[in-house]
């Protein structure tokens, strides 16, 4: 235990209470076969430190658990809101919070490898948190690792504020354009129906797609209510 508390405590300071007792339970899921690649300790101490140059994954205190050398790992969220949660951590804008908690992602890890799955198939939890304020704080900011982590948390969100809706709608990147439009999908309602008509209207296909999407389940709930 004092090896893993002191090899952790430079990248995430305190280390969680979860994460020690996942690696001293030590009966990590490995599956060659579904690319499921659990580091031991050592390894992932290694990957780690590496790892933890990158701004934003600083930012959210990440410790990588897996690498399946596709340069997409899953790790532990250890600060902010979302703090025990597992990201993907993903390129291509794909970033996801994918499991509440470690234990869900062992879980979930094994019954793949068990059922021989790959784990670009692997499902994730439904996430749904009250994130209004820390979207607000990231558009304040604006800065490359704030528009990363709008995108992530807006896959998450729930309860937005009609102001902060219509920023987010209305913002220069067609990125965060897009993943409020897949937000409108995940949540229709009738009082998003001209935010939805708006993207739906855009040249960029990767926003005006979902949004289409979203402007149809809005007007048919309307017809159905």
């Amino acid at each position: 235990m004092h090896e893993i508390l002191s090899g952790t405590r430079p990248i995430l300071g305190e280390a969680p209470e979860d994460l020690v007792s996942f690696y001293q339970a030590g009966e990590l899921p490995v599956f060659p076969g579904s690319r499921v690649y659990c580091l031991e300790f050592d390894a992932a101490l290694e990957y780690n430190r590496a790892f933890s140059g990158i701004e934003v994954a600083a930012r959210l205190g990440l410790w990588v658990l897996d690498d399946a050398n596709d340069s997409n790992p899953f790790a532990y969220i250890s600060k902010g809101l979302c703090k025990g949660m597992i990201v993907h951590f993903a390129h291509d804008d794909e970033q996801c919070i994918k499991f509440a908690s470690l234990n869900a992602f062992v879980k979930a890890l094994n019954q793949l490898g068990q059922c021989g799955g790959d784990l670009s198939e692997l499902e994730g939890e439904e996430i749904a948190m009250p994130l209004g304020p820390v979207l607000e704080e990231l558009l304040e900011e604006g800065s490359a690792d704030a528009d990363f982590l709008i995108i992530l948390y807006l896959k998450a969100a729930v309860g937005l504020s009609p102001e902060l809706k219509s920023r987010l709608a209305h913002h220069e990147d067609f990125l965060i354009r897009e993943s409020f439009a897949d937000f409108l999908v995940r949540n229709p309602s009738q009082d998003d129906l001209a935010l939805a008509e708006h993207l739906a209207a855009e040249s960029y296909g990767q926003v005006a797609r979902p949004a289409k999407v979203a402007l149809a389940a809005i007007k048919r709930a309307r017809y159905l209510g």
